[in-house]
């Protein structure tokens, strides 16, 4: 039988830390900054944290690495690169997008994802884009002919190559990217208002005056019109489940970079050498279906920017260009932060907040 003098004591509340290391290490690293403790017992949880730092495996190896305070975070000064980011004296070289983000989103954002390149690989949706794009412009060139089941055909060929969470996802999104080519294809059979295509997936590089700068812009137009009138209008193909507002069409950068592109001679080439007027531009939304009254689910949502009018696109040029060269990379919070791959080193973001104060 048990022997009745041991009793077995149940501690009355929880242990006040987890009894494990990092607990361990955490509570002696609060005591040292403790102004309520004593200095004797600062002293002591300082001595105990470079006890527990020394020790090492056989190989060498610290067995408690976080007791190092050049593991921790906060005790650092913030860091100052000696080299500019960009040479003031040559102009900034953006994208269209690359505008976007910095005048109007985030330019914290653009700078971790652009510049330092800490973005996320290409997801499967880059790549359904990607593809769709592709055979667009071997339509429009003229290399693939306008048929669906030739399209489809193509799609099947590379469709394996993309990398999706679920066997149901990739079928779900293949429909998704029939659906897609389909509405293309109806598009671009369509009358659109007497335009006929002057080039696909056309190079451009022009640099353009913005108040006190220079602004480099390079990218790529999806396809480029001529309108009834001789002048240029630009199509830039979407493949993205969201779309902008009918005022941030009115604005948007992307489109308004390639309208002025074009007033910079960006498609001279493509009209026999005269630089043509810029005649509006449009996204048009592959994924989207049209409103009924604009031809419904079998025609794309098509959203149209007017010519260019007024100083907007330089005067955001100009802003975009100023917080390049300045390095004021502070954050701006917005929808835009739901899908940031940068809310844990953010200090916008409660997440990012303890690490970088």
């Amino acid at each position: 039988g048990r022997d009745p003098r041991v009793r077995a004591r149940r501690p009355r509340r929880r242990p006040r830390r987890p009894l494990a290391v990092a607990a361990l290490v955490a509570e002696l690293r609060a005591t040292t900054v403790d102004p309520g403790a004593s200095e004797a017992l600062r002293e002591e949880a300082a001595r105990r944290l470079a006890r527990l730092a020394a020790l090492t495996d056989d190989e060498g190896r610290p067995l408690v690495p976080a007791a190092h305070p050049h593991r921790w975070w906060g005790l650092y000064e913030p860091t100052r690169s000696a080299v500019p980011l960009r040479d003031r004296d040559q102009p900034v070289a953006l994208s269209g997008s690359a505008l976007d983000q910095l005048a109007n989103t985030c330019a914290l954002q653009w700078f971790l994802g652009r510049e330092v390149k800490a973005d996320a690989p290409a997801t499967a949706a880059q790549g359904f884009g990607n593809v769709v794009h592709v055979l667009a412009d071997e339509v429009a060139s003229g290399r693939t002919p306008a048929d669906l089941d030739v399209l489809m055909e193509r799609l099947e060929s590379v469709w394996d190559g993309l990398v999706f969470d679920a066997p149901w996802k990739s079928r779900q999104e293949k429909e998704q990217a029939r659906a897609a080519l389909e509405r293309f294809l109806r598009w671009h059979v369509m009358d659109r208002a007497g335009r006929t295509p002057a080039a696909s997936e056309h190079d451009f590089d022009v640099t353009l005056a913005a108040g006190e700068y220079e602004v480099r812009i390079r990218g790529s137009m999806d396809r480029v019109e001529q309108d009834a009138e001789g002048r240029a209008y630009v199509v830039d193909f979407k493949t993205g489940k969201q779309s902008p507002t009918r005022d941030e069409v009115a604005r948007h950068p992307q489109l308004a970079v390639y309208q002025l592109a074009v007033r910079e001679g960006a498609v001279d080439e493509v009209f026999d050498g005269r630089r043509p007027d810029p005649g509006g531009a449009e996204l048009v939304q592959l994924r989207q279906p049209a409103a009924k009254k604009e031809g419904g689910e079998a025609l794309p949502k098509v959203q149209a920017q007017e010519p260019l009018s007024g100083e907007w696109v330089p005067e955001l040029l100009a802003t975009a260009a100023g917080r390049v060269l300045d390095e004021r990379f502070t954050p701006t919070t917005g929808q835009h932060c739901t899908h940031c791959a940068f809310r844990a080193s953010c200090s916008a973001q409660p997440e990012g907040r303890h690490i970088l104060e």
